[in-house]
């Protein structure tokens, strides 16, 4: 199997690392792998009658933090691969983050379905970065753009995943 060697972390602008450091392993395929199956434990251990739980009432409910990361992991792993093709594109990630919280049709969704569609995202993912080349992993040659390759985007996938566990877990999920 491929191995995809963690980032540099001139590769990521300066807030990034703190995903890096979140992950454990030391091949980006396996990381995505074991996080799926975490994501998807973490997913079916959560009680139907929780699903629209906000633990304070300005806060996402846990569908919309899956949603989420779903969400977040398009956009990174299309960021990887414009990055990879060595497309330049505009595309920054919105600073409001509740406005795909108030747009991700949360209220009419399941855990069940949110699942699947995480799994058919991940798997899109795993498969985008299988095929990459060191070269398609590391480009980062548009002058004046905010750093990143496509490597540094597929650790932060991972990142920001268990970024949210976490948070589920200690602010959803306590007690």
């Amino acid at each position: 199997m491929m191995k995809i060697d963690r980032p540099k972390i001139e590769d990521a602008p300066p807030w990034c690392p703190y995903f890096f450091d979140l992950t454990t392993e030391d091949n980006l395929l396996d990381a995505l792998q074991n996080n799926k199956k975490n994501t998807v434990d973490l997913i079916r251990f959560i009680p139907l009658a929780w699903e629209s739980f906000k633990y304070a009432e300005d806060k996402w409910s846990i569908k919309s933090v899956f949603i989420h990361m779903i969400d977040t992991e398009r956009f990174y792993a299309y960021r990887a691969f414009c990055s990879s093709r060595k497309m330049d594109i505009d595309l920054e990630f919105s600073k409001d983050r509740d406005i795909y919280a108030k747009n991700d049709n949360s209220a009419n969704r399941t855990l069940k379905d949110i699942n699947e569609e995480f799994i058919a995202v991940r798997e899109a993912t795993i498969t985008l970065f299988t095929n990459m080349t060191n070269d398609m992993l590391d480009f980062k040659g548009f002058p004046n753009k905010v750093a990143y390759t496509a490597r540094s985007l597929g650790w932060m996938a991972v990142g920001h995943n268990i970024h949210h566990h976490n948070i589920i877990k200690e602010k959803y999920l306590a007690g």
